[in-house]
């Protein structure tokens, strides 16, 4: 059993076999349907219209702002239900109301049924939209936006879960769960991130950060001081108040390990 596991063991006091570092992969920032699709969702190419979508659940509410034929600003809204594959499809409605200057009056409240919305998010940071307004059909690829990088530097005490997979000495493969001690160094897109076990050993991760609307992605090389060395991709990461979360695929260049899994970490 190498020192990754028995470290984890130590917290937890399981006797599951798995090899160095790695860690995370699969828990991150999930809605309790699937990854979270709630961001701002564009074009690059066509700036100056986007959607806006919040999960709760497996329901997506999309607000789309676009322009008429008169080039007009106007939005469209819809609630959406899930289908197979990760594709939420819904009536897609626009709704009229009292000018935002006045009194408000509910009964000026208004919507029609203009066509439907489909939204599919095969992946992660992207995905296709295919709505259509009174008869005119719309298909467009569709990505998150970034407004700005999240700031991961801190410390912090993290819980997580890593699948093995594959290794040289078969008695390292398996599932474990446990404690580590967490601190990120980040300036711009470099970081680097050091675990540290209860048992004194640590594995450091240098690489590069990058962003998609809420949603991180950090690459690059790990050595850990047990003599384990490989490289290791986070993503589906996020970071909120005190708290981040992702997922983590790995491969170890000396022990032939593949690693899958994900974390969960808080401020002390």
């Amino acid at each position: 059993m190498n020192r990754f596991v028995r470290a984890l063991g130590l917290v937890l006091a399981l006797t599951i076999s798995a090899s160095a570092w790695a860690l995370y992969e699969k828990a991150p920032e999930k809605s309790s349907f699937s990854t979270d699709e709630s961001d701002l969702w564009w074009n690059p190419d066509e700036s100056g219209w986007g959607m806006q979508i919040v999960q709760q659940a497996d329901i997506l509410f999309a607000t789309l702002f676009v322009y008429d034929a008169n080039g007009q600003p106007t939005f469209f809204i819809a609630s959406m239900n899930p289908g197979a594959n990760l594709t939420w499809t819904g009536d897609l409605f626009r709704s009229t109301g009292p000018w935002f200057g006045g009194p408000f009056n509910p009964g000026a409240v208004g919507g029609r049924k203009v066509g439907t919305i489909t939204f599919n998010a095969p992946f992660v940071n992207s995905g296709t939209l295919q709505y259509s307004v009174d008869g005119v059909p719309v298909n467009k690829a569709v990505q998150r936006e970034l407004l700005k990088y999240d700031d991961y530097n801190g410390t912090f005490v993290a819980i997580a879960n890593l699948t093995v997979a594959g290794c040289t000495n078969p008695a390292s493969n398996g599932t474990v769960t446990g404690l580590i001690g967490l601190q990120i160094v980040q300036n711009g897109t470099a970081m680097t991130a050091r675990w540290a076990f209860s048992d004194g050993s640590t594995c450091t991760h240098t690489g590069t950060y990058g962003q998609a609307g809420r949603m991180g992605q950090y690459s690059g090389t790990y050595t850990c001081s047990a003599g384990e060395v490989g490289t290791m991709t986070f993503f589906e990461m996020t970071n909120r108040v005190r708290m981040l979360s992702g997922r983590v695929q790995g491969q170890s260049t000396n022990l032939g390990c593949s690693y899958s899994g994900q974390f969960t970490g808080l401020a002390p």
